[in-house]
């Protein structure tokens, strides 16, 4: 019995027919880029695929092609609607022709895109990770920590050619207050896809001296809108939720609020704005100190005053006394002396004696009353010292104790209990079902982390 056989040509070219009959005109398809490429040509050859929305697995992939002469309107249009390049790792809706040809096999040829559902869509993820932190209790976590009363030690998370690090560093340093900012920067990529990886890996070294730091500021300059995609990023704003210091992001735009101005403790439009921020604080808690102290010399100057005329009527009233006295002594022995003649010398001296130590008693009188008085006012600058270090001393405490409560629920601790966690393809995985053998997961430690495959399931 003979067996019908084809060629690869004619098999190829039956499946060309089958599909044009399948497929005649143009479709619109919803996918996400994988890869994009561009050719010296001006060609734009893209990988597009779509992902389980439960296990980010792909499920589905072709190969797309949009020809130069396409490819030059396009990209603008959609760039300039959308705000954001055109490039991989976004979803989008195009229209376009399929086709399969004996030699490359099967392909999609784009003609059209509609830059609405792109926006939608990004608009959605960041909502999603809005959402995903609300339910997580962790959206407000850096705005709940103190801010310190003067912060004067700054980490500063930035490129370090950004034109608004620059600003940001003149700013405090020439300000009209003449404090003294310390500021160490911790350069970091902040726009584009590696852009929250770089962040979060500066917040790591930031974590390893923290105790030298009073704030994070998180800064960069103008840009398109575009620029702030990186700063909608889950873990990079879950990361500033669980970092253990203030947060202040000037990431300078006026319109835009990205998740990561969300989460912060406070969110400045402009870096300047940020030194700003940070200047006037520090300017009113001088501004307040001189005025404790201004209140405290007049208050001292008040007593003072007070006991210096408090001494000066002892002194006018004392003066008369004393004459009186003196008078009726002197008065007393010119009696005695024409009474007693015979003794009168005997009794001069010892009342010229007595009037030597009533004289001594009224010089040393004024001079007791000065210091007992001065003694009172000593006292009474003392319990004010004592009274202001007592208030000091309890607000140190009280920070003490909310800084220990929060390093109490660090995450980092439940890792030091021996607990783990377990990503998959860089995302956190809490369930065994989305696990299967072949993958290759990566456990962290309190020490660190392994990668391993997955032999068995059970």
């Amino acid at each position: 019995m003979s067996k019908t056989t084809l060629s690869l040509y004619e098999l190829n070219q039956q499946v060309k027919g089958a599909l044009q009959d399948a497929f005649p005109g143009s479709v619109w398809v919803r996918a996400e880029i994988a890869e994009l490429r561009e050719n010296r040509n001006g060609h734009c050859y893209l990988d597009l695929v779509e992902k389980d929305e439960a296990t980010d697995q792909v499920i589905a992939r072709m190969r797309a092609m949009i020809w130069n002469y396409t490819y030059r309107m396009l990209k603008p249009f959609f760039e300039t609607t959308t705000g954001q390049p055109f490039t991989q790792g976004i979803k989008v809706l195009i229209q376009g022709i399929v086709e399969f040809q004996e030699v490359y096999g099967l392909s999609f040829t784009i003609r059209d895109i509609d830059p609405a559902y792109t926006l939608g869509d990004i608009e959605r993820r960041r909502l999603e990770v809005i959402r995903r932190l609300e339910s997580e209790g962790v959206i407000n976590m850096n705005k709940e920590l103190p801010l310190p009363l003067v912060p004067q030690k700054i980490a500063i998370i930035s490129s370090p050619t950004a034109a608004g690090y620059g600003d940001f560093v003149h700013q405090l340093e020439n300000n009209s207050y003449g404090i003294k900012f310390y500021h160490k920067l911790f350069p970091a990529i902040v726009q584009g896809q590696q852009a929250p990886e770089s962040i979060t890996a500066a917040f790591d070294k930031i974590y390893e001296h923290i105790e030298l730091f009073d704030v994070v500021v998180l800064i960069r300059g103008g840009g398109a809108s575009l620029d702030l995609l990186c700063f909608d990023d889950y873990w990079l704003c879950y990361n500033i939720t669980q970092f253990p210091l203030p947060v202040l992001t000037g990431i300078g735009h006026e319109r835009d609020r990205s998740v990561a101005d969300m989460v912060a403790h406070s969110n400045l439009k402009t870096p300047t704005a940020v030194a700003e921020f940070l200047i006037t604080g520090a300017g009113e808690v001088l501004a307040a100190i001189n005025s404790y102290a201004l209140e405290l010399k007049n208050l001292v100057r008040e007593r003072l005053a007070k006991h210096r005329q408090k001494n000066d009527r002892l002194w006018i009233q004392l003066k008369p006394a004393a004459r009186r006295v003196m008078s009726a002594q002197h008065n007393h022995l010119l009696r005695l002396a024409g009474k007693v003649p015979h003794v009168s010398q005997t009794v001069i001296r010892e009342q010229h004696q007595h009037l030597d130590q009533y004289s001594k008693q009224m010089g040393l009188l004024p001079q007791t009353i000065i210091r007992q008085e001065r003694r009172n006012l000593q006292e009474q600058v003392t319990k004010l010292r004592h009274s202001l270090t007592r208030i000091f001393t309890h607000q140190t405490e009280k920070i003490n104790f909310i800084e220990k409560n929060n390093r109490l629920n660090d995450p980092v601790n439940i890792l030091n209990k021996g607990f783990t966690l377990t990503y998959y393809n860089g995302k956190l995985t809490k369930d065994a079902a989305a696990l299967t053998p072949e993958m290759e997961i990566t456990t962290r430690f309190r020490d660190g982390s392994v990668n391993s495959t997955i032999n068995k399931k059970q």
